[in-house]
């Protein structure tokens, strides 16, 4: 079983390597912007993916204790 200190530092380490892969290999090696443009404009996708998630998770736990947070949009609760 991986240990808590070995799964944190392999994904910092990979996040180092993926800002080189992205550097040295899409923006300065091939010279292909349209790669580049692909890999940013999925990465901001799976970003704000992961950010509504995450928003709508807080906000259902901390809906348990009291807290409402403000609504992103759609039917809110009825009033």
């Amino acid at each position: 079983m991986i240990a808590l200190t070995d799964f944190v530092t392999r994904l910092v380490t990979d996040v180092g390597r993926f800002v080189d892969i992205f550097l040295n290999d899409l923006i300065l090696g091939a010279g292909d912007p349209v790669s580049a443009l692909l890999v940013v404009v999925g990465q901001v996708l799976l970003v704000a993916a992961v950010a509504a998630i995450g928003y709508a998770a807080v906000g259902a736990l901390l809906q348990e204790i009291g807290v409402t947070l403000p609504s992103l949009g759609g039917r809110g609760p009825a009033e």
